[in-house]
């Protein structure tokens, strides 16, 4: 019953589609509805995945390379404190989220605050380090072995649409910390002065905001949500400290498919993408829906090089 968004074979064993026909031309509606279901499903997921990662590069222009390893940290903290100390998986998601906002704020205080105005090639180089910390710390507490939290939720069938009940819980997680990022940004003070900083450092400064605070928060935000999206990974998929790699890579080129900083970019890069997957899975051989993922990207960017809504966090 599991579906990994990853395997080919796994789509089609869901809903008996192998059966269906493999050709564009001759597919059926039920098959079409199914896979529009499970790119929605995959989509959503993905767009959370870069909404941190966008929100990171709209602030503080730093491309953070640790996204991926940050991600893994919350899916091996829900796991663990489902496996160890048997709390429920939704309810360990919260402490994912809050330990990596706490990971987050001291990578920064740490590490990026002192290289802030450094080449952009020093940044890559200092999270690509600390996604190495991250890993190798995962790797010497809980060994390289896959996990799963074996939860076999199931799945509902809405109007003969097969839904597999974890990607939706993580989808209606998903869909709710878009919502409320979207409403902290627009309708707190301190959501405007983030918005603020992204527009015009400079000018942030003037007016009295505290740009270093908000540089700091900012970090553990997207760390935070990095952990969120890592932490509704075990819900539907086993773990290994090398699966944020995979997130990571579709995740960059959802946030310049989508436009860098851009969080409406994120969400429509990540339902692109999503659907690409999904149905390149079922219809290319091999990994052609990477290919057709890239070739997709290259050709956004040869048009558009912003993106398609580039603009940043502060819209």
């Amino acid at each position: 019953m599991g579906f990994s968004f990853d395997s080919v074979a796994a789509l089609p064993s869901i809903g008996g589609l192998a059966t269906e026909s493999a050709t564009v031309a001759f597919i059926q509606p039920s098959t079409a509805l199914q896979l529009l279901a499970f790119a929605v499903l995959l989509g959503g997921i993905y767009g959370l995945v870069a909404l941190g990662l966008t929100m990171i590069f709209g602030v503080m222009d730093v491309i953070n390379f640790a996204h991926g390893a940050m991600m893994v940290v919350g899916m091996y903290t829900v796991w663990w404190t489902a496996t160890a100390f048997g709390l429920h998986p939704i309810l360990s998601i919260p402490l994912a989220v809050l330990g990596l906002f706490a990971i987050g704020v001291l990578v920064h205080l740490t590490t990026i605050s002192s290289i802030m105005d450094a080449p952009q090639e020093n940044q890559l180089i200092v999270t690509f380090g600390i996604m190495l910390i991250l890993i190798s710390a995962i790797e010497i507490t809980f060994s390289t072995d896959p996990q799963s939290l074996g939860l076999g939720l199931g799945s509902v069938a809405i109007a003969g649409v097969f839904l597999p009940l974890g990607q939706l819980y993580a989808l209606l997680i998903s869909i709710s910390a878009v919502v409320v990022v979207w409403l902290f940004l627009q309708r707190t003070q301190l959501g405007r002065a983030i918005r603020g900083t992204a527009d015009d450092r400079t000018a942030a400064q003037y007016v009295g905001i505290n740009v270093p605070r908000i540089d700091y928060l900012t970090f553990g935000i997207g760390a935070a949500l990095a952990g969120l999206a890592g932490a509704v990974i075990p819900l539907f998929q086993q773990i290994n400290p090398y699966l944020g790699d995979s997130y990571l890579i579709n995740a960059f080129v959802i946030v310049v498919l989508g436009g860098l900083g851009s969080f409406p970019g994120a969400l429509l890069g990540g339902l692109i993408v999503g659907f690409v997957h999904v149905f390149g899975q079922y219809f290319l051989p091999g990994s052609g829906y990477q290919i057709s993922i890239f070739l997709i990207f290259i050709l956004v960017l040869l048009l558009k090089p912003e993106g398609l809504l580039g603009g940043g966090v502060s819209e």
